[in-house]
Formats: structure tokens, sequence, C-alpha cells
């Protein structure tokens, strides 16, 4: 009886960890900070969303910056979408500014935030003195 007393101590202790430690991993967060890099004397518009997070409508002058924190799900599959509109409305584009398979496991916003620089042609994303561009989101 005390063997099994034992090993259903260990089990429990060990569960506890795993749980535990998985709850703490799960807090894991990136942060992603947007700038308005779309023209001079241009107003960005932008709307940024995920599947159970809204971020509400933010407005940016040139070169103006604005940010927000990601939290990593536990299978960190986090991700964010943005619809940016500019130049009075004519041009309206979407993009999924995190994309935690994209910019998280790689481990590319790991250690360092995720800076996107919003341009007419696409989002570039800045890290370490480089930039990678990437196309717009097609539309729906």
């Amino acid at each position: 009886m005390c063997r099994l007393s034992a090993f259903h101590f260990i089990f429990s202790v060990t569960f506890i960890v795993f749980f535990f430690g998985g709850l703490c991993e799960a807090s894991r967060h990136v942060n992603v900070d947007i700038i308005n890099d779309i023209g001079q004397n241009l107003q960005l518009g932008l709307y940024c969303k995920s599947q159970d997070k809204d971020l509400g409508a933010h407005y940016l002058a040139p070169h103006q910056h604005w940010g927000f924190q990601a939290n990593l799900n536990f299978w960190e599959t986090t991700l964010f979408f943005c619809h940016f509109q500019w130049a009075r409305g004519s041009q309206s584009k979407w993009f999924d500014i995190f994309d935690a398979n994209r910019d998280y496991r790689l481990g590319i916003c790991q250690d360092n935030p995720c800076v996107w620089s919003i341009r007419p042609k696409g989002p570039c994303r800045l890290l370490k003195g480089k930039e990678k561009c990437f196309p717009w989101n097609p539309p729906t």
C-alpha cells in the first residue's frame, strides 16, 4: 500500500509541475510595433485584431508608431491581422501583422520586438538594421 501511495504522490507532483510549467510557458508574449511610412503627409488608419482580442482603430501621423503586446497561446499559433487605410480611404489593405509561425517559431521576434514599417507596396519587418518586405494579403 505504501508503494501505491508513493506512486500517486510522484505522479501528482509530476502532473502539477508539467501543468503549471505549461501555463507559465503559455504566458509568453511578443511586442509588435507599427510605423507609418506610407508617405509624406499621409495619415494611416489601422484596425488590428486576433481571433479573441480586438485592439480597436488607431490613426498614425507620418512616421508615428503604435504598438501592442501579443500574448502567445499554448500552441504558438497566435495570429493578429490588421486592416490599413490611407489616402482618404482610397487605399485599403490587409496584413497578418503577427503570425507566430512566421515571426516567433523561427526565432525572429522572440528576443526582439516585431517592428513593422508600413509602406504602400507592403509591410516591411525591421530587425537589427535589416528589413524584409512582404506583400499585402490578397483581397477577400
